[in-house]
């Protein structure tokens, strides 16, 4: 993860270590319900140097979160014209790859708004892959409720299997996804050409 890229490597380690620690304690307990002093005990790391770094939790949460945002566009705008199982395997990777971060922002213990930013995310490119690859000729807006159905769903299993500590191996729940894709396609297909 291109976390915090410019800043020496006291201050990546001090925000990682505030980050995994913040992300154990949402395994516990909604953001709200952290505190400060808490979350620097159990980081091993002094106040006055969290709070040169981030106003409060929730500020530290939202940072996290724009990276984490900006680094699924990416994959998105690379990765979206690919097979279905090549985007959910780059998508799954990712999230796999970086644990202690997707539980931050993926489990209930968050504040949702990640999920409603992710979900915006995700429609936008379900509508236009959708009306590309089948060749559609029906508006954008009657899609989007498709979209949106698709999208709650997904994002449920990858939800779950994040909070499941992934118990669930990566290849069964990339085919998984890959096939809910598959038939939700043919779904879309067959109502609207």
């Amino acid at each position: 993860m291109s976390f915090d890229g410019k800043e020496d490597r006291r201050v990546r380690r001090t925000k990682k270590v505030l980050r995994e620690a913040l992300a154990e304690l949402l395994m516990e307990k909604n953001i709200q319900n952290i505190t400060v002093r808490e979350l620097t005990d159990k980081a091993d790391v002094n106040r006055s140097t969290f709070y040169a770094n981030f106003k409060d939790i929730f500020d530290l949460y939202s940072q996290v979160e724009d990276v984490v945002i900006q680094e699924i566009n990416e994959i998105l705008s690379t990765e979206h014209n690919l097979d279905a199982k090549i985007f959910f395997n780059t998508l799954l990777r990712y999230i796999f790859d970086n644990k202690q971060i997707s539980r931050l922002v993926l489990t209930d213990g968050a504040n949702g708004v990640f999920i409603r930013r992710i979900s915006i995310l995700f429609k936008d490119l379900c509508v236009e892959c959708w009306i590309k690859e089948y060749n559609l000729k029906c508006s954008e807006n009657e899609l989007e409720p498709y979209a949106q159905f698709f999208l709650s769903g997904s994002i449920g299993v990858i939800r779950e299997w994040v909070s499941s500590n992934y118990e669930y191996p990566l290849d069964n729940v990339m085919a998984l996804l890959s096939d809910i894709d598959y038939g939700f396609g043919n779904h879309i297909k067959d109502k609207f050409i």
